[in-house]
């Protein structure tokens, strides 16, 4: 029964971000280039940050989680507007931020993927694996498309000073909750901050809407 929770797992993970994408497009016309960018972008990001995280002492597990959350919030955040603001110039319709968020999720959930089949046979996965792994693609996934879009809109209205920091706290919080508390206390605040980063997302979408727009 693992090694199927496992499977399954890792079909969420693995496909679940294309499947994202081409509903994306198929609903709004959404151009996939953002993400193919997004998803190279992070291969020198999560390369480098994960270089700079192993020096970090294990010695206060507390602050190490800290330590990188930061770490990674200023890195994926960062990237983000640098990309959005200095090379996806003419890519501009609110439809790409999403389509960036996507195929930046996609990195990460490549990796769960890849893990969960690693799992398969060894008999070391958690009894949850699959109801976790199905919270943490959806909520995931939700998170770094609501950052991308308040990263977005801040550029698009020249709030970014305002909208980036705002992304990167969420993002380090995020990152830092998963390490710092036990599993229920985790999915809870980290559900919490998705879910008022969304909605602050949606309020910055809606204020994006062109009067064009159907």
């Amino acid at each position: 029964m693992k090694d199927l929770s496992c499977f399954l797992a890792a079909m969420i993970n693995l496909f679940g971000p294309l499947t994202l994408l081409i509903l994306w497009h198929r609903k709004t016309g959404a151009r996939f280039y953002p993400a193919i960018v997004a998803f190279i972008t992070c291969i020198p990001v999560f390369f480098i940050g994960n270089a700079i995280r192993s020096g970090f002492s294990h010695s206060a597990p507390i602050l190490y989680y800290i330590q990188q959350g930061i770490l990674f919030g200023i890195f994926e955040e960062g990237a983000k507007f640098l990309v959005l603001r200095y090379f996806l110039t003419s890519y501009d319709r609110r439809t790409d931020s999403v389509s960036y968020g996507i195929g930046h999720g996609s990195y990460e959930c490549l990796g769960c993927g890849i893990s969960c089949i690693g799992l398969i046979g060894s008999g070391r996965a958690a009894p949850d694996i699959l109801f976790f792994q199905m919270w943490s693609f959806t909520e995931g996934t939700a998170l770094v498309i609501a950052l991308t879009v308040l990263i977005f809109y801040g550029i698009q209205n020249n709030r970014y000073k305002v909208t980036l920091p705002a992304a990167i706290l969420i993002h380090a919080v995020s990152n830092a909750s998963v390490g710092i508390f036990i599993e229920p206390v985790a999915i809870l605040l980290c559900t919490l901050l998705t879910a008022a980063a969304s909605y602050a997302a949606y309020r910055c979408w809606q204020a994006m809407q062109s009067p064009f727009e159907e």
